[in-house]
């Protein structure tokens, strides 16, 4: 129906204009010339319709739902490209015919104009899905942040069909003999983009096994790396370290490396220490009666036997388990213990480990925390009869010699 309409427009403008006693020699050409500028005004204007007035209107609209997915789906850009897509349509189905009089010129049209569909076709599935990548973001904490590089694949995906189906207009052949024809040069296509195909491989798995995040902490000791990921690309991930340097690293490093992710240690919103002091094995000893006495008293000492012998180590860990249980800041819940233990001796001593979780995650605050019980770990030692254990200093070694000569 259309190149009906088409042929039968271009018959009655060039009836006209041999009635108004065009030549015969610019008969054509005018006919063919005020043919296509028409369907070219009828296409601007449809565009600019949609753009100016429909595409608004649609904007307006969505904006009056509650549905938050309309607006996402529905944007402007999404639509102004499906605009294109209707004005590349009309032109395809009405300008071709218009050049039926120069049938070099309606080949090079039509091919043309199907390249051009394939384009904007390749252009419209790319909005959608950034378009469905910004949904699934907006309304999830962080998982659909990770698909970033399975959309980046899927774009690439219709980027290279898009391509394949160009080829194939061109060399007139089917899409599927030029794949065949491609098949040929794979294996130096792999070669050449070996780090980018491993990336990609890499990527995906990291998304799909849900490895990786932006806003995780990882640790990359091979790479010195430590700090928080700022993006999981197709063929890069993007880290930001606490000294404010941004390192890039390939996926399939991560994948094929060791990386530790403290993820966990956010969503369950407790953190871990793990500090030890070691005890001097000399100072290590029963208590006498006035230690007893002055211990026996306090909240910790619970049911114990005051009569009997007591280890002051054995006591000190008895002292700081109660203090690590009246901590506000102790976390207990989702199968998090606290203790204190004692480790094998070394030559140095005793090391005596302090192993509890923390509901502060914040660095800063962690460290304070940590600090500040360890601080009390050594404030109390010496009630108890106990010395931590310190390599000898220069100082210690001046002190020594000292003494020896006044002796």
């Amino acid at each position: 129906m259309e190149p009906e309409l088409t042929a039968g427009f271009l018959k009655w403008t060039s009836e006209t204009l041999h009635g108004w006693g065009v030549g015969d020699s610019l008969l054509r050409a005018c006919a063919t010339l005020l043919t296509a500028g028409t369907i070219l005004i009828c296409a601007w204007l449809l565009f600019y319709a949609l753009t100016r007035y429909v595409i608004p209107a649609i904007d307006r609209l969505i904006s009056h739902t509650e549905a938050k997915w309309d607006d996402v789906l529905f944007n402007p850009r999404l639509l102004r490209v499906v605009a294109e897509l209707a004005c590349v349509l009309l032109l395809q189905t009405f300008l071709p015919p218009s050049l039926a009089l120069y049938p070099t010129l309606l080949t090079i049209t039509s091919l043309t104009f199907r390249i051009l569909i394939v384009c904007v076709i390749v252009h419209l599935v790319n909005r959608f899905l950034l378009a469905l990548y910004e949904l699934i973001e907006s309304s999830s904490s962080g998982r659909a942040s990770s698909l970033k590089g399975i959309r980046q694949m899927l774009q690439v995906i219709s980027v290279s069909v898009g391509v394949i189906i160009i080829i194939s207009i061109l060399a007139d052949k089917n899409p599927l003999t030029v794949i065949t024809g491609l098949g040929a040069a794979a294996t130096v296509l792999m070669l050449v983009f070996k780090d980018s195909i491993m990336g990609v491989v890499a990527g995906v798995q990291l998304t799909l096994n849900d490895m990786l995040r932006p806003g995780d902490w990882i640790t990359v000791p091979a790479r010195n790396i430590n700090g928080t990921v700022l993006e999981v690309g197709l063929t890069t991930v993007k880290v930001q370290n606490f000294d404010m340097t941004i390192v890039t690293v390939p996926p399939y490093s991560l994948v094929s490396e060791s990386f530790q992710n403290w993820r966990g240690m956010s969503d369950s919103r407790g953190r871990r220490i793990n500090r030890s002091v070691t005890i001097d094995v000399d100072s290590v000893s029963f208590c006498d009666r006035r230690t007893i006495d002055s211990l026996k008293e306090e909240d910790w000492w619970g049911d114990l036997d005051p009569e009997a012998q007591h280890v002051n180590l054995t006591l000190f860990r008895r002292y700081l388990e109660h203090y690590i249980s009246r901590l506000p800041e102790l976390k207990t819940n989702d199968n998090m213990i606290y203790m204190v233990r004692e480790l094998a001796p070394t030559p140095q001593g005793i090391p005596l480990e302090l192993y509890f979780f923390t509901s502060l995650t914040s660095w800063k605050p962690y460290e304070l925390f940590t600090a500040s019980v360890t601080d009390h770990v050594l404030a109390a030692v010496h009630r108890f009869g106990l010395r931590v254990y310190q390599a000898p200093s220069s100082r210690d070694i001046a002190m020594l010699a000292e003494g020896l000569r006044q002796s």
